[in-house]
Formats: C-alpha cells, structure tokens, sequence
C-alpha cells in the first residue's frame, strides 16, 4: 500500500492521513464499519455527512435526478444534527480505524460557531471541514473560517464552492483555515421523475477537467494544503488532481457505483509510482506538479 504522511493544521492539532485517498463527505454514511466499500484500511480519512448544528428536516423524500451530465440529488441537508449525530455515531467512528473528519455545514458564522462547541466535546473527531451555501461568496468564507477556528484547536478545513472557489480559497487562509477541500460540487436544477424539481449538487465524471482547473488556480493562490474532489472516476482522474497540485484527493460518489475503488484507484496507484522510479510518494508528488524536490 501507498505509505505517506500528510500533515495539516502545524501548530496546532495535527491531523495526519497515512493514504492519499479520502472518503469524501457522506460518501461512507454515517457509520463506515457498516459501508460496503472494499479497502477502507486503503483511505486516509473518512468525512461524515455534512451536519448542522440543528436538526433539518429537509425534503420529504430524496430525490435523485439522472441527466446527459450526471445526476442531481436533491436532499435539503437533511441530517440530525450534531449532538444528535455524536451520541448516535461516535462509537462507530471511533472504531473505524481511520482519522475522522466532520463536516459542518454554515451558512454564516453563528452556525459555525454553534457547530464547532458541539464537535469538539467528541474525542473521535480531529478536523472539522467547513461547508458553505453554494451561493457564498468570499466574504461569506472569510467570516465562517474564522467563527469556526477561533472555538477550536482542531483543524479547520474549508470545502469551497465551485462558483468562487479561487476568491474563497484565498479569504479561507487570511481567516486562519489549515487547508481548502477543491471544491464542492456545482449547483444544478433539473425536473425530477415525481414531476417536482429536483435541486442540488450535480456529480459527474465529466466535470473531471473542471476540478482540476480549479486546483489548479487555488494552488497558485494559496500556500494551503489542497485536497482535490469531484468528478474522480478512475486512477486518471486522481493524477490529474494530484498534478494540478492536491495534495490528497477525496473519494465521493465513485463509492456509490464503484465500492472496489478505494483498492483499484490505490493499486493503481502504486503501480505509477513504480514506473516512475520514484523513491517514495513525496518525490512522486514532486515529479507529477514538476516541483524540484528540497535539497536537489
């Protein structure tokens, strides 16, 4: 297996991923010891769903609408909430071998600020990844990273929307975040089978390209550690997100059609990293973003 050490939030908590695969957020449920997923010992961490910090009831029913560019799930958050969440779960992600992230969704600072009082009473939890509103803008980053990091010692990551991914980026390390999650998937809107609409975030491979490029544009601009997401369907896919400067890359609805993923994608992995000669998965890293090792 792939062997690295990435450390984000020097200084303070770290959190170390051992693997540069990520489960993204809600990609494993609620309770990764009881996910399908094949490989988990092959992840570096596992997010949970975005919370709230209260309850949302959300739609009535889910509703996933299949398009020529993917799919739309439409859900209106529906979660329990974090205390809820903790008391249900936290003895399963205590005991799912990996580091565990939280994700919390705010929509403005005083529900960062509530969420994070809440989550860090759990000892299983070593980062919080911050979730925006899909139409936040920099200014709304800015305020929410810095409500969330004040109440805590963990690392705070921020998971940027697609729309203004670079200018978040940039607002998220002036507030203080340890590192940027590129990016949340776009917003889309599209009739559903029921008759209703259905909306929100729109996943497909095929927006491969468009991650990478806001990689890309978030590494030239910030000195933060970038873990790149969305539209990962194969081995490919994860390299391009690497070379474009992720740092590690998170594994979301390739799980829901894939559960094989985590160990293909890794062996996959591996075995470029074999061809390439490189002697250990910092120097591969370097050799994909063309960066001179230290000291060469």
């Amino acid at each position: 297996m792939i062997a690295c050490r990435i450390v984000i939030g020097r200084g303070k908590r770290e959190l170390v991923l051992g693997a540069p695969l990520l489960a993204a957020a809600g990609a494993l449920g609620y309770d990764p010891t009881a996910a399908t997923v094949e490989g988990l010992e092959r992840l570096g961490a596992y997010v949970t769903p975005a919370l709230t910090p209260a309850p949302r009831r959300g739609a009535e029913s889910s509703r996933l609408a299949r398009t020529t560019a993917g799919y739309v799930l439409h859900t209106g958050r529906r979660n329990p909430g974090v205390s809820r969440a903790v008391r249900r779960h936290a003895r399963a992600w205590g005991r799912c071998g990996l580091p565990v992230i939280a994700a919390l969704y705010a929509a403005s600072p005083d529900e960062a600020a509530a969420g994070v009082e809440r989550l860090v009473a759990c000892d299983c939890i070593q980062a919080i990844e911050i979730h925006l509103a899909h139409d936040a803008d920099a200014e709304d980053a800015f305020a929410v990273v810095r409500a969330a990091q004040s109440g805590t010692a963990l690392p705070c990551l921020l998971r940027v929307t697609e729309r203004a991914a670079l200018a978040q980026a940039i607002a998220a390390e002036e507030a203080g975040a340890d590192a940027v999650v590129v990016a949340a998937p776009p917003h889309g809107r599209t009739p559903a089978a029921d008759g209703g609409w259905a909306a929100g975030p729109l996943h497909s491979p095929a927006l491969a390209p468009l991650y990478a490029a806001l990689v890309h544009e978030a590494h030239g601009a910030t000195d933060l550690p970038i873990i790149g997401r969305g539209g990962v369907a194969t081995a490919d896919d994860v390299l391009a997100l690497l070379a474009a400067g992720a740092a590690a890359v998170q594994l979301d609805s390739i799980l829901y059609v894939d559960p094989g993923a985590p160990v293909t994608i890794s062996e996959s992995l591996e075995a470029r990293l074999a061809e390439a000669g490189a002697a250990d998965w910092d120097a591969f890293l370097a050799t994909l973003q063309g960066t001179p090792e230290d000291g060469a």
